[in-house]
């Protein structure tokens, strides 16, 4: 079967999107499929995950993927897209995204190409977005898909009636955990509240910093760590330098996260909202027990109050800073949640996964 992806952007990027469809794409190539993949990259682009050699990765390179582009930009993007369609001639073709959706949608017009657009966020984002009017455009441009990707099946009654039916629920993928943190920590030892996520507006780290920063001094062994990059960087930096008596690090994106969650014992994610937080699902695979917030979509999903983690009542700094104090304080409990934790992420097995991907991509390509 051949398999066209299209993408926005890789070049450097450490993104959630991104380490999720590079993995889909190694894992049907590794099954036999010839896959190909669009974006809007450079030519000299690389990808922060590794990507198969088997996949053939076609840069647009028309404009600066980095901004809204030009009338002429876009013509001449569309056209370079159709030509890859045409030559290629996929059995099936999926978007990740809203945009690179209805980028590969208007390419492959006339061509009896099936299109699945990969939806990588819960639809309650809109809730937290000036740009509003686009939930009207995103849901009416599903009528092109011929399927359209969610990663939890509560997300499918937050769409309207007509895209409902075209809706099938895929997760991500969590590879089994390379070793284990050990949430208690040593009598004595400091102790890590880590975050991994980009430094950005939905990721909502100041959330984090300011809870933290509010327990700090009840808590002298306890110090937070926040992984990743972002457009948001400077104003996260700025928040940890003033806060908290200089117990906050800011470690950067890293190609070796593991080490990161072997070493902490507890772990926070305070995002607005996600689809599938797959630095979460990563944290509970190490067996690290939770925090995030009670109406973030997604992360409400993973973490089961009381049994894998705590979720804060509501969106404030002082409810984030309670759950936080709750298990901060409580080594059991932090050990027993944990643990279930980790057997709570087994059912999201790669393999699984990528046979329920597989089964989607053949079912698009009969009809």
């Amino acid at each position: 079967m051949r398999i066209l992806f299209n993408s926005r952007k890789y070049d450097g990027i450490a993104g959630g999107v991104e380490r999720m469809s590079i993995s889909l794409m190694n894992a049907m190539v590794a099954r036999g499929h010839q896959v190909e993949v669009m974006s809007l990259d450079p030519g000299n682009a690389t990808t922060f995950y590794p990507l198969d050699p088997a996949v053939r990765w076609t840069r647009i390179d028309v404009g600066d993927p980095g901004r809204k582009a030009r009338p002429s930009e876009m013509l001449e993007r569309l056209w370079a897209m159709r030509a890859v369609v045409r030559r290629f001639r996929p059995d099936v073709g999926i978007g990740f995204q809203q945009g690179a959706f209805v980028a590969l949608a208007a390419a492959a017009l006339g061509t009896r190409t099936p299109v699945i657009a990969a939806e990588r966020n819960a639809p309650q984002r809109f809730e937290h977005l000036k740009d509003g009017h686009g939930r009207e455009f995103q849901f009416a441009s599903f009528r092109q898909a011929r399927f359209v990707t969610v990663q939890f099946d509560s997300y499918r009654d937050h769409y309207p009636e007509h895209v409902r039916g075209r809706i099938v629920c895929i997760p991500n993928p969590v590879p089994p955990a390379e070793g284990a943190a050990a949430p208690a920590g040593r009598d004595g030892s400091r102790k890590t509240l880590l975050c991994v996520a980009r430094l950005s507006y939905q990721k909502n780290q100041a959330l984090l910093i300011n809870a933290f920063a509010s327990v700090a001094a009840r808590f002298p062994d306890w110090d937070l760590e926040l992984v990743g990059d972002g457009e948001d960087r400077d104003v996260v930096a700025s928040l940890a330098a003033s806060g908290a008596l200089g117990r906050i690090r800011l470690a950067g994106a890293q190609t070796d996260v593991g080490r990161h969650y072997r070493a902490a014992h507890l772990f926070c994610l305070p995002s607005r909202w996600e689809g599938f937080p797959n630095a979460l699902a990563e944290a509970m695979a190490f067996g690290l027990p939770a925090v995030g917030l009670a109406g973030c979509a997604g992360v409400n999903s993973l973490i089961e109050e009381g049994r894998t983690g705590l979720l804060a009542r509501d969106a404030g700094a002082a409810a984030l800073a309670e759950a936080l104090s709750v298990l901060m304080v409580d080594p059991d409990r932090r050990v027993v949640m944990g643990a279930a934790a980790r057997k709570a992420i087994a059912s999201y097995a790669p393999e699984a996964v990528f046979d329920q991907w597989e089964a989607l991509f053949e079912q698009a390509a009969r009809r």
